[in-house]
């Protein structure tokens, strides 16, 4: 046997692997959540209000667009913040004071399972 024809059949024996893989989750997740569909909802309602991360709100940055969830889900400040892991958890009941409501964690998770899926932008 030729060895073209070898390293013909070698590269076709692993695309044919590689498109019959499923991809990976991380930690448990079932898939990779939706942006549009899950993750934007839970920061639209619990974290861009007219008083903290909506557009004119009290908080330094707007978490509306994926684009600006991202800038903050990148470096791990999200997560650390809804996690309560952080000296300023999120979100809070009045942005002028530190108390803080944690959010359930199935909605962590869905969050947490997008950011370590690559923070799909679907």
């Amino acid at each position: 046997m030729k060895a073209s024809n070898i390293i013909f059949l070698f590269t076709s024996f692993l695309l044919l692997l590689f498109i019959s893989c499923k991809p990976t989750n991380f930690d448990g997740c079932p898939d990779v959540p939706s942006f549009n569909g899950q993750v934007q909802p839970i920061i639209i309602n619990n974290c861009a209000t007219a008083t903290c991360h909506g557009y004119g709100g009290f908080a330094p940055f707007p978490l509306i667009t994926y684009e600006q969830i991202d800038s903050v889900a990148i470096f791990g400040t999200l997560l650390l913040a809804i996690k309560h892991q952080t000296p300023k958890p999120m979100p809070r009941t009045n942005p002028f004071l530190p108390d803080a409501t944690r959010l359930p964690d199935s909605l962590i998770q869905i969050i947490e399972c997008w950011v370590n899926q690559g923070r799909p932008n679907n």
